[in-house]
């Protein structure tokens, strides 16, 4: 089989290092590898491709890719192989659902602390040399203890049960949002409904956790509407997809009090605007699309790919196949 890599990016962390390319040469012989390090290579090499490591495939240049059988993204996140060619097509796409799980599971936990503890005014009085003490003390200074509050996770998908298992020890109580929400709660999660029960969950929760993926039925599913029925000064953490919220709507909730405070992993456009509100508000935690961050990241994903190669290779079914109906 001719196997495209081409595992690249415009932010250079997340461009595979080439060692692990001459690894699968070494660990797959009987196939030939083609590496590509740029999109036009991609788009080039694609015709000869049985199979792709791959975030991206143009639309326009699918239609060539007639040899293609199966696509193995390096992120969760699929939205740029969403295209109706591709969806109706038989190629199978696979993602790395579940890697950065536990990470980003851990980046929840910790800015759940920081924008309880209002560590982010702490900083600020830090960076200026003032003693804040008046600030982050007493009945009035908002800071808040974990246990007994209430967690709202919108998406209980691998990294959404991860939160649970660390949030819980906190004395955190868990509500959840699932597409499929029919089996009983899982272990540490007091009730799961349908999508149709945002605004019962959004009501009762002190914190709200974006864990969905970004699709048409997911966008901006935090807006005004969302917010007003939020508790006042709940705190949101996002660490899915920046289209997930309304920005005008957030940063306006944010100056009048209807939120307490936000994490934002990820935004509608990347990098953000150094013009944007969100940097300079005092009750936000900004942080570049890191929440996943890993001291290896690629070699979990590269036996993942590993693994899928084989059982493609027997013809068995392969891991996190992606829905391409639900889109993720």
């Amino acid at each position: 089989m001719n196997i495209l890599i081409g595992v690249i990016s415009p932010a250079a962390a997340w461009i595979l290092p080439r060692h692990f390319v001459d690894a699968l040469r070494r660990e797959f012989p009987q196939h030939l590898f083609l590496d590509a390090w740029d999109r036009d290579a991609i788009r080039r090499l694609l015709p000869e491709a049985d199979v792709a490591f791959t975030p991206f495939i143009d639309r326009d240049a699918f239609p060539s890719a007639t040899r293609l059988r199966w696509v193995q993204s390096p992120a969760v996140g699929v939205g740029s192989l969403m295209f109706p060619e591709l969806l109706a097509s038989p190629v199978v796409i696979t993602s790395a659902r579940g890697i950065r799980a536990r990470s980003i599971a851990e980046h929840v936990i910790g800015v759940t602390i920081a924008l309880a503890r209002r560590l982010p005014v702490a900083m600020r009085a830090q960076i200026d040399h003032r003693w804040a003490q008046d600030a982050l003390e007493g009945p009035s200074s908002g800071v808040r203890s974990l246990g007994g509050l209430r967690m709202g996770i919108i998406g209980l998908g691998s990294i959404g049960m991860e939160i649970v298992g660390l949030a819980t020890p906190f004395g955190i109580r868990v509500s959840a949002i699932r597409r499929r929400a029919r089996n009983p709660p899982p272990a540490g999660v007091d009730d799961v409904l349908p999508p149709e029960g945002l605004p019962a969950v959004l009501a009762k929760s002190d914190v709200v956790v974006l864990a969905v993926p970004h699709t048409p039925e997911t966008k901006q599913i935090i807006g005004r509407a969302e917010i007003d029925g939020m508790k006042r000064g709940a705190l949101l953490i996002n660490i899915a997809r920046g289209k997930l919220i309304d920005d005008g709507a957030v940063i306006e909730a944010l100056k009048d009090g209807r939120l307490g405070g936000v994490a934002l992993d990820v935004f509608t456009r990347e990098p953000l605007d150094p013009a944007s509100p969100y940097w300079d508000l005092p009750n936000v935690i900004v942080t570049p699309h890191t929440a996943g961050a890993m001291q290896d990241y690629w070699t979990p994903l590269v036996a993942l790919f590993s693994d899928n190669l084989r059982r493609f290779e027997r013809g068995e079914t392969l891991l996190n196949v992606v829905d391409k109906d639900a889109g993720y």
